[in-house]
């Protein structure tokens, strides 16, 4: 999916079926958690495994639960097995040993018993993976899937520059907003930005 950075007031879903008001019904949306993310009527879904990384270290810390460790050792071949992917440039096949056995290891960390009184904040993780089960893998399906969402990330990092530099936006948002989603989607194409630009320009009407 390319990039398209919008401004707006409020995060909910509603702002979200305001900007893409069919769904994303031909492309696959990497994102964290976040239920309105989720909601959203897409191809396919990816969530972030950088993120679910992050909390797991949190909830070993916390918890210490075998739940926790096995989980981000599983996370953590994902990313090994990605890197060989894309070096290899073959993505995995639903019925390879490699895929199986991934598989398998999801299943197996989600079918374990954890004590909600014990352990509240990793059942409540637990949970939340069974729900997004099927968008922990297709990164290793699809090698034009990213196995996090840093791309987007770095996309909006401008953003947050100039608001630590000069503050808030007064005026100009949107065009700048418009100018970043150009620039970022060619540089997504592995396009020179310049020369692009330039040629856009001269397409405007005057």
């Amino acid at each position: 999916m390319l990039p398209k950075i919008v401004t707006v007031r409020r995060c909910g879903s509603t702002t979200v079926d305001s900007v893409w008001k069919n769904g994303l019904p031909n492309s696959v949306l990497v994102s964290d958690r976040w239920a309105a993310q989720l909601k959203v009527h897409t191809k396919a879904k990816q969530i972030c495994l950088a993120h679910l990384l992050r909390d797991l270290n949190y909830l070993i810390e916390l918890e210490s639960h075998q739940f926790a460790t096995q989980f981000k050792e599983l996370l953590v071949d994902v990313f090994k097995a990605k890197k060989q992917l894309i070096n290899n440039q073959k993505p995995f096949q639903t019925d390879s040993q490699e895929a199986v056995d991934l598989e398998k290891r999801i299943n197996e960390a989600l079918s374990l018993v954890i004590d909600s009184e014990k352990y509240p904040k990793t059942l409540t993780f637990q949970v939340s993976m069974v729900k997004c089960r099927n968008y922990i893998l297709p990164c290793l399906y699809h090698l034009e899937i990213p196995p996090d969402n840093n791309g987007s990330e770095r996309a909006i990092r401008t953003i947050k520059v100039k608001q630590k530099v000069s503050g808030q936006f007064k005026t100009g948002q949107d065009a700048f907003c418009v100018i970043r989603s150009v620039i970022d989607t060619l540089i997504k194409r592995g396009v020179e930005v310049l020369p692009c630009l330039i040629q856009i320009n001269k397409l405007q009407p005057v």
